[in-house]
């Protein structure tokens, strides 16, 4: 039921995209369009994998950096899929030395519009997702030559970057959430072994700044390492193919991730 009540919330922060995610025409800027649709988004420059999910298999891309692994990240997508934009975050998390495995929950499926994106959001098979989320882990453990690990995904992947370290908490260094579900279960989160960066937007109708501040305190009362960093930002600012781009907010974010994980995953 909460996992119900969750994916509605997020879907509700999604509604007025709806308009930006129609089929491309003049009056819609390119920037404003699902990364599906616009033809000037940037091309996945990484390779797919198969990981083994208990006697079924699932795809994943995989983007490796050049040179020695610095760290490694489960990339875990928005209520979109695992669409080129994903793709293109771990590109980016490459090119900064880490070993990036961007996993899919929806098994194939990637959504173009509001609809269907909630749809599979609903319809996703928990079970499977969790299950999927532990495989990817443990093909970053056995392909990380050592390195730390950490977890990071965007709205609906942003709660679920969440309930991927907590679900195997010995295997995650560092947890990165961009306006994701929290969850504010002291005993739970006392499980984590590593600090989280939650990043928000005041505007957000589903993940609101209450919310924000619920999970601040259960995680202070927890004894886990945290930083948090709040936009004046719609839900989903962090993606220009969303319709809700911000793109100052975007690349501060961004920067601070990066420091984060610097920090957190890198040794010194």
């Amino acid at each position: 039921m909460l996992t119900l009540v969750a994916a509605a919330l997020i879907a509700q922060a999604h509604v007025h995209d709806a308009g930006a995610a129609a089929a491309p025409d003049a009056s819609v800027p390119m920037s404003q369009l699902p990364h599906a649709l616009d033809p000037n988004a940037p091309k996945p420059k990484g390779s797919m994998t198969t990981l083994r999910v208990g006697s079924e298999a699932s795809d994943a891309y995989v983007a490796r950096p050049q040179g020695k692994t610095q760290g490694a990240l489960l990339v875990i997508h928005e209520w979109w899929g695992l669409n080129d934009w994903v793709k293109h975050q771990a590109d980016q998390l490459a090119g900064q030395g880490y070993l990036a495995l961007a996993v899919d929950l929806y098994k194939g499926q990637v959504a173009t519009d509001p609809k269907q994106a909630a749809s599979l959001m609903q319809a996703k098979d928990e079970k499977w997702g969790d299950q999927v989320e532990e495989a990817g882990l443990e093909w970053l453990k056995q392909n990380a030559q050592g390195a730390k690990v950490a977890t990071i995904g965007w709205c609906m992947g942003g709660g679920e970057s969440l309930k991927a370290s907590l679900n195997d908490p010995k295997d995650v260094n560092a947890t990165v959430i961009y306006y994701g579900m929290p969850i504010a279960d002291v005993a739970r989160l006392k499980t984590l072994h590593g600090p989280i960066l939650g990043v928000w937007a005041n505007k957000d109708r589903s993940i609101t700044p209450d919310k924000v501040a619920a999970f601040d305190k259960a995680l202070t009362e927890a004894g886990v390492k945290h930083e948090f960093h709040a936009y004046d930002a719609d839900h989903a600012f962090a993606n220009p193919s969303a319709g809700r781009f911000n793109g100052d907010a975007a690349k501060d974010a961004w920067g601070k991730t990066l420091k984060f994980l610097d920090a957190n995953l890198k040794s010194k």
